[in-house]
């Protein structure tokens, strides 16, 4: 896929003065370095299956709770899922476990619907070429993750992208999960090498979906693994309290043990721990600059000093902004979290001053 003079701009390619689209799902995002996992059941069964499933993700680390709700099986005959009842319980259960949700939307007249109590929309291989599908869910501004179809090349998995970008919609996930292969012990082929291909030539996230395998954690977490070793910018991977008894899914739902077990092996858990602990420490060193800036103001205060120093908290801010852009953070995202400290900071210090209270008083 090139650019020609006759043809117009396509919005999923790379240019030299783009970088990878960070994509929100509330407080998580992908293509910022981080590797968020999507679990969830194949399908919604019960709301006891879907509630247990959340808390045993949210507990391992995972980012997103995910399962189907609408489904479209080979058989009429199959479980077709719960439809709205099952939307309504996934949503409650990501509520519940504080996590973003995520269920794909199978027919146009589904995605009012699906978007309204949903975080996340989802575009499953089947569908990657239903064109007013995918317009219609682009024009939700939803996040959307966008599969890659089992027989799709490159080129056309990303033309479909361009079908939601052109909704103005440019928050799109790209996954692969797997072509069609010659083996029935591979197939559907996990493509691994295909996440930094398309990663050189695009600008969207690359997440993969090793659930095709047909397998437990013995082939999975090695491809969770691969597909993370390679730079993906995600997992999604399919986790149901007894897999043996699953209504819907191809026999590679992991167990929660099993699921547990693979987040591990990622170092999942280990990184949500280190953040926890990050986040205590800034607590702490806020509390312990709040404590001192409360002491400058009473002693000023004791020698008749201006209290605010304009100058002072300029001089601050382009410090700040200064070791952010050394370390590689947004400066702007510095200096908002400065300015907001030293909004407080001020505000403390005079109503310390006002009320007389002595700083060790002071909570």
């Amino acid at each position: 896929m090139t650019d020609t003079p006759n043809k117009p701009v396509l919005k999923s390619l790379r240019k030299t003065d783009i970088e990878t689209t960070i994509v929100a799902v509330d407080n998580v995002r992908f293509g910022d370095g981080s590797y968020p996992v999507i679990a969830g059941p194949v399908a919604v069964e019960s709301e006891k299956q879907i509630t247990q499933v959340a808390e045993r993700a949210t507990a391992a680390g995972a980012s997103v709770l995910r399962a189907g709700t609408f489904r479209q099986e080979s058989s009429p005959y199959e479980f077709g899922g719960l439809g709205q009842e099952g939307l309504w319980m996934l949503e409650k259960a990501g509520h519940d476990a504080e996590l973003p949700t995520m269920t794909e939307v199978q027919e146009p007249r589904q995605v009012e619907l699906v978007a309204d109590h949903v975080s996340m929309l989802e575009i499953g291989p089947d569908q990657m070429q239903n064109f007013v599908l995918l317009r219609m869910a682009g024009a939700t501004q939803k996040p959307i993750v966008l599969h890659r179809g089992p027989s799709a090349t490159i080129d056309e998995w990303l033309m479909s992208a361009e079908y939601i970008l052109n909704e103005g919609n440019d928050q799109v996930v790209l996954c692969e999960r797997g072509s069609r292969g010659f083996d029935p012990r591979t197939t559907d082929t996990i493509d691994i090498s295909t996440v930094p291909v398309v990663q050189r030539i695009s600008h969207l996230p690359v997440i993969i979906d090793p659930a095709p395998a047909q397998s437990g954690e013995d082939i999975l977490a090695p491809l969770a693994l691969a597909g993370r070793s390679v730079g993906a910018d995600g997992l999604i991977i399919a986790v149901h309290p007894d897999p043996g008894v699953s209504r819907a899914g191809n026999g590679s739902q992991l167990d929660l043990d099993s699921f547990s077990s693979l987040m591990e092996r990622l170092g999942i858990p280990t990184l949500r721990d280190e953040i926890d602990r990050i986040d205590r420490d800034l607590i702490k060193l806020v509390a312990r600059r709040l404590h001192s800036s409360i002491e400058i103001a009473r002693i000023k205060a004791t020698r008749g000093l201006e209290m605010r120093s304009p100058d002072r908290e300029a001089e601050l801010i382009e410090e700040a902004r200064d070791d952010a852009g050394s370390l590689g953070v947004d400066p702007d995202y510095v200096e908002a979290l400065m300015t907001l400290v030293l909004d407080h900071s001020r505000s403390a210090q005079q109503a310390a001053v006002n009320a007389d209270i002595p700083l060790n008083n002071k909570a």
